[in-house]
């Protein structure tokens, strides 16, 4: 693989993707999880109410121009939540002035990554499949528990996410050891770009080199299902940001978000 040239082009279509999964994620039939969207141009901000400080599932993502930033505001004023806000490198600073300016601060930083063409990977001995609807419940636990979600919860998320199984464009892999979940990730193909989306492993199980092994399988899959690019994000200098990077992905850009949240 050569080295990725970064540009603000191959960012703003990193970002695309991964706000295009975010929206598939929480907008499942029936919309199980009472998700409300705002949609300006570009912009894509998702809204949970019984979940208000979930950054995740109350999150703006492709915001650029500050003249948007009022009926972000009202959108969730409505319900009287917080909200985090991605600011892309390539953000002007009258965007921050304004987030300033309205009592937001930044929190925490993600890095994007991605490759051009789907690199190569050594194989490994993890025990890894592609589930489909059999294995649905064993997946969603291992990877919401892997996540921080408590016991009592986690029949709620299966009704939520029961739908994963049947999206067409999306993989659910499940990692085992000695037969008992204990990883699973989502492969997200969008055209000829696979986006390496969730993944989690459950505490007991880490420090095993799982979650390399769950990016290697799915870049393989992604290479036999006639992708020729790959993108992943992850909290900047993690460890799953090193996963991506020794898998052969390159840094895109590292963004800032920040949130009103008290």
């Amino acid at each position: 693989m050569t080295g990725v040239v970064s540009t603000f082009e191959l960012s703003r279509e990193v970002e695309r993707i991964a706000a295009a999964y975010t929206e598939r994620r929480y907008s499942g039939p029936g919309n199980p999880t009472g998700a409300e969207f705002l949609r300006i141009g570009d912009v894509l901000a998702t809204k949970v109410r019984f979940v208000p400080d979930n950054p995740f599932m109350n999150g703006v993502h492709r915001l650029e121009d500050p003249a948007h930033l009022p009926a972000v505001l009202e959108f969730y004023a409505a319900s009287q939540q917080p909200c985090w806000i991605d600011v892309v490198p390539y953000a002007p600073t009258a965007l921050t002035d304004a987030l300033g300016r309205a009592g937001f601060r930044p929190v925490s930083y993600n890095s994007a990554m991605y490759a051009h063409p789907v690199p190569a990977t050594v194989g490994n001995d993890a025990d890894i499949v592609v589930i489909g609807a059999a294995d649905r419940n064993a997946f969603l636990d291992t990877l919401n528990v892997g996540f921080g979600s408590p016991p009592a919860v986690l029949e709620a998320l299966r009704r939520n996410q029961s739908f994963w199984t049947d999206v067409a464009e999306w993989r659910l892999l499940l990692a085992r050891i000695d037969g008992e979940p204990a990883a699973a990730a989502v492969l997200s193909v969008n055209g000829k770009h696979g986006y390496l989306a969730s993944a989690s492993t459950l505490p007991r199980f880490r420090n095993r080199g799982l979650q390399g092994a769950l990016i290697a399988r799915r870049l393989e899959l992604a290479r036999g299902l006639g992708c020729d690019s790959v993108s992943g994000q992850a909290a900047s200098g993690s460890q799953s940001q090193c996963n991506q990077q020794r898998a052969g992905l390159s840094l895109v850009h590292t963004k800032c978000v920040w949130s009103n949240k008290e």
